[in-house]
Order: structure tokens, then C-alpha cells, then sequence
């Protein structure tokens, strides 16, 4: 009796789905950390432990506020829309608005740096 309990034990556990959510962004998807912000007058800044955090089509600025939107990424470019937050919330993670769109100028599953025509962002993954 024993054994037949722990097979289908076993095998329930087998059939069930994984609450994990597969990646769709590819090497996007994760916890990034904001290393640089390179202005158009090419001023730069050095954040402290700010967080930009893509998974699914949700993305969340983690550090000096807490803001969450979405994103769509297309090709070689990510539009990201912040909700239910200023432009001063948002402007600490390098970005002028609330509805900002980047050029993916490198991505792997280390390093991303995203241009906008505000500001380049250099990320490490975290």
C-alpha cells in the first residue's frame, strides 16, 4: 500500500504544471541593475542600487520609488509605459517620461544598454 501511494504521489507531482512563467524576452527577462545613465550632453551618473525588473510584459523600477508598467518589445526596440507615476518618479531610472521607447543597442544574458533620446542605460544582470 505504501508503494502505490508514493507512485502516485510521484506522478502527481509530475503532472502538475509549474507555477513558473516560462521567459518570452529571451536574455531580457530578469533583474537588471541600472549601472549607468549617459545623458545627451553626455554628463553621466552612477545610480546606487536602482533595479529595473522585465518579465512577461511587465516591468518594474526597483530603488528610489517603486514604479510598475508595461513594455512591448519589437525587434530591436522595448516602449515602456509606467503607470500611475510622474516624470519625477521615473526620472532617477534614466527616463523622461512616463511612456519612454529604447533602442536595444546591446543585449546578452550579462549586459543590456538601451538608448532613448533622453539618455543611454548600461545594466548588469543582477
Amino acid at each position: 500500500m505504501k508503494k502505490i501511494f508514493t507512485i502516485i504521489l510521484l506522478m502527481a507531482t509530475w503532472l502538475l504544471p509549474s507555477c513558473d512563467k516560462t521567459p518570452i524576452n529571451g536574455d531580457m527577462d530578469g533583474m537588471w541593475q541600472l549601472m549607468t545613465i549617459q545623458y545627451k550632453d553626455l554628463s553621466e551618473k552612477q545610480p546606487e542600487q536602482l533595479y529595473y525588473c522585465i518579465q512577461l510584459h511587465m516591468v518594474q523600477l526597483q530603488g528610489a520609488a517603486f514604479c510598475s508598467g508595461t513594455f512591448q518589445h519589437t525587434g530591436d526596440s522595448i516602449q515602456m509605459v509606467i503607470r500611475q507615476q510622474n516624470i519625477d518618479a521615473v526620472s532617477a531610472y534614466g527616463m523622461n517620461d512616463t511612456i519612454q521607447k529604447f533602442y536595444i543597442e546591446q543585449l546578452s544574458s550579462q549586459k543590456m544598454v538601451l538608448k532613448s533620446s533622453f539618455a543611454r542605460l548600461s545594466f548588469r544582470k543582477f
